[in-house]
């Protein structure tokens, strides 16, 4: 299964590629009843993915942001798709955007994949461990120079935070797209990342890479993170933003928030 899974993977990445940049910069966005952003290259995306990783493993559940439904939704295996992380990127024209594939055991996080196509930057991880562009991820380094530190920030977090001003130790960089401020994070890009109300396609294909590189999530109330508490959840959505880090640095950044918050 190992090997298949791996070809099938590759070979999504290529459609997705094909699907995806074909339509970029020249495709109208609309927007969903919700008032988030959906393209036509969203749903297709949708249709392909969950389609293909159904004839893989007929027997798992599939989750998409883009179907009205879940596929065998009691199933202990769970696949989730974000078939287009950053649309409203996408839509306007800016690169960082791209699809989020990730594989739950009940509420544990076993597999992820992720591409991102004008980056031409791929994430995996599975049994052989986690892969930058089909290569093993180097090592994380030491500490950064405080120059370089970097804090990767949800685009909405000005409508919470009364000021940033505590945050003045960091550089703020917002790319649109939360894996890949969760990936950026995992490869040792940033020191840590704070993001919305984001939903479980949001964090899934992601999330079993961050752990594995020994990052962890909190709540801004500083209380724990529980992914079941997510998938049992009607709207899939998490209940406030999130910090990701170390442990230590998230209880830095606590701290540090707590006037703003």
């Amino acid at each position: 299964m190992q090997d298949s899974q791996a070809d099938l993977i590759a070979d999504l990445f290529r459609q997705y590629d094909a699907l995806a940049l074909g339509a970029f910069r020249s495709i109208r966005a609309e927007a969903k009843a919700d008032g988030t952003t959906v393209t036509a290259v969203d749903r297709e995306a949708s249709r392909l993915v969950s389609g293909a990783l159904r004839r893989l493993t007929p027997e798992h559940g599939v989750i998409s942001e883009e179907e009205a439904e879940p596929y065998r939704p009691d199933a202990r295996w769970q696949w989730v798709i974000d078939p287009l992380d950053g649309t409203a990127s996408f839509a306007r024209g800016y690169p960082v955007w791209g699809l989020g594939i990730g594989l739950l055991e009940g509420d544990q996080p076993r597999q992820g994949y992720l591409r991102f196509p004008v980056v031409d930057e791929s994430y995996t991880l599975d049994g052989r461990g986690l892969r930058f562009n089909g290569a093993p991820a180097a090592p994380l380094e030491p500490d950064a120079l405080r120059d370089t530190r970097n804090l990767l920030l949800d685009s909405s977090l000005h409508k919470r935070l009364q000021s940033f001003a505590p945050l003045r130790d960091y550089k703020l960089r917002v790319f649109g797209s939360n894996l890949y401020h969760m990936v950026s994070l995992a490869m040792g890009r940033a020191e840590a990342m704070m993001c919305g109300r984001v939903f479980l396609w949001d964090l899934a294909g992601a999330l079993p890479i961050t752990r594995a590189r020994g990052i962890t999530e909190r709540y801004v109330d500083g209380s724990a993170f529980d992914l079941g508490d997510v998938l049992r959840s009607d709207t899939r959505r998490i209940r406030l933003p999130l910090i990701l880090g170390t442990p230590e640095r998230i209880d830095t950044l606590l701290a540090l928030l707590k006037p703003v918050l």
